[in-house]
């Protein structure tokens, strides 16, 4: 939140644009949009940022004395280069962080899964000041689509324990996301959450610090995810269109011509909306996946 009088007098002149790029160091990457007379979180007006793909990445609302506050998706996250810059920025400023949330992932589920933490809470691992908080686990009923498990209240302090594999569409995936959801409501959220998230992922719940071995790379990270949706994505096709495909493909004398066939009149050049919020180079970050699933085939 940036409503101290040197924010207020920073940003009298500022576009939001500039506002988001200055306090975010977003560059070019997002843009935001003409602002609306529509409220946001109590503030009068607002407006939508968007990347270069079209894709939301959150909103910023305006409140009449001037005050801002700025709300950022995961895929505006995304375009931050340096998030203990951003703490340094909103320092200078005076200004706040309301809510943030800290996202521990196990890529292989080894370390653990939903059950893990249900297990944990049965034990009452997450009983604080002698009563347990409270929680609801949310099954898939089998479909592999992803089960969930919450402990805590939104608004207050929550986590969220959820099968990401599964809901990027690949039912065999053990990637388990532990996301907590931290809300400056009820406790003291410092801008140096920005700074060490891990130490305040550990703190929340006793538990949660044996989780926190290190950070992982956001190429390491985005990797998992692509070679995840790209799996989905061929799973897809075979099944929903694979016989179909092979019939037209036999219709043709050579493969060549068969590819040209489908350019003219089955492709198209728009993102799927499973790759909408990938940044960067798409074809770029499909063509590595697939070529690492052929060499792990080989």
């Amino acid at each position: 939140m940036l409503d101290t009088d040197k924010a207020k007098k920073l940003f009298r002149c500022m576009t939001m644009t500039e506002v988001l790029r200055y306090v975010f160091g977003t560059g070019t990457g997002i843009a935001v949009g003409p602002l609306q007379d529509r409220v946001f979180n109590f503030y009068e007006r607002s407006a939508t940022m968007v990347d270069g793909g079209g894709n939301v990445c959150g909103k910023i609302g305006l409140r009449d004395d001037g005050a801002i506050q700025i709300s950022l998706t995961g895929q505006g996250c995304q375009h931050v280069p340096s998030w203990s810059q951003v703490a340094d920025r909103l320092d200078d400023l005076g200004a706040r962080v309301s809510h943030v949330d800290i996202a521990v992932d196990d890529l292989t589920g080894e370390t653990f899964d939903i059950q893990t933490f249900l297990n944990l809470y049965e034990q009452g691992e997450f009983t604080m000041n002698g009563r347990p908080p409270n929680a609801q686990h949310v099954s898939d009923c089998g479909s592999g689509k992803g089960c969930s498990f919450y402990v805590g209240q939104r608004g207050h302090k929550q986590l969220n324990i959820y099968e990401k594999g599964k809901q990027l569409g690949d039912p065999e995936s053990k990637h388990t996301r532990c996301e907590l959801r931290l809300y400056a409501k009820r406790i003291d959220l410092p801008n140096d959450v920005l700074r060490e998230p891990g130490r305040y992922f550990g703190a929340a719940y006793p538990m949660l610090e044996a989780f926190v071995i290190g950070e992982v790379e956001r190429l390491g990270l985005r990797e998992q995810i692509i070679d995840t949706s790209v799996g989905a994505a061929q799973r897809f096709m075979r099944t929903q269109a694979g016989t179909t495909l092979g019939v037209f493909a036999a219709c043709f004398d050579s493969p060549e011509a068969f590819f040209a066939w489908l350019q003219r009149t089955i492709l198209r050049n728009d993102r799927p909306g499973r790759w909408k919020a990938i940044k960067g180079d798409l074809h770029a970050h499909v063509r590595a996946s697939i070529e690492r699933s052929i060499q792990e085939a080989a």
